[in-house]
C-alpha cells in the first residue's frame, strides 16, 4: 500500500502562496503609484498610475514575474489559478490607490487589455518556474 501523505515533501498550502502573490501585485502598484510623488520635494504630493512610470515596466513587472516563477516553483498542482492571485492584487491596488476625484470608468476595459495579457505572461512565467523546480529537485 501507498502512504497517504507523501512525507519526503513538505506541504505548502496554495492559497498561502497565493496570498504572498497578491501582496506582491498590491505593493508593486502602490510603490510605483507613489514614487514619483516621493522623489519630488518640495512639489504637491501627486498619485500617478504605475503604468504610466518607466520604473513599473523597468523593475516592477520584472518583479512580478519573479515571484510568479518563485510561486509556480513552490506549489504543486494546477497552476491555472495561480496567476489570478498576482492580477486580484494589482487590481486591489489599482482600485484602492489612485488619484482622488478621477472615477474608474475604464476599470472594464483596463480588466480585459491588462488583465488578458497579463494573465497569459504570469502562467508563463509559473510553468517556468514550475519546470525550474522540478528540474532543481532532481
Amino acid at each position: 500500500m501507498r502512504p497517504a501523505i507523501n512525507i519526503s515533501a513538505p506541504q505548502r498550502p496554495s492559497w498561502l502562496v497565493g496570498l504572498m502573490l497578491a501582496l506582491v501585485g498590491f505593493a508593486v502598484w502602490a510603490a510605483f503609484s507613489l514614487w514619483p510623488a516621493m522623489m519630488q520635494q518640495g512639489q504637491p504630493f501627486r498619485i500617478r498610475e504605475a503604468w504610466d512610470t518607466a520604473l513599473f515596466w523597468r523593475a516592477g513587472v520584472p518583479l512580478m514575474l519573479l515571484a510568479q516563477a518563485v510561486g509556480g516553483a513552490l506549489v504543486s498542482g494546477s497552476l491555472r489559478w495561480q496567476p489570478l492571485w498576482m492580477i486580484g492584487g494589482l487590481f486591489a491596488g489599482v482600485l484602492l490607490v489612485h488619484r482622488s476625484g478621477v472615477d474608474l470608468g475604464m476599470f472594464p476595459l483596463t480588466v480585459i487589455l491588462i488583465g488578458g495579457p497579463s494573465y497569459l505572461a504570469l502562467l508563463v512565467a509559473a510553468a517556468i518556474g514550475r519546470a525550474a523546480g522540478e528540474y532543481l529537485a532532481d
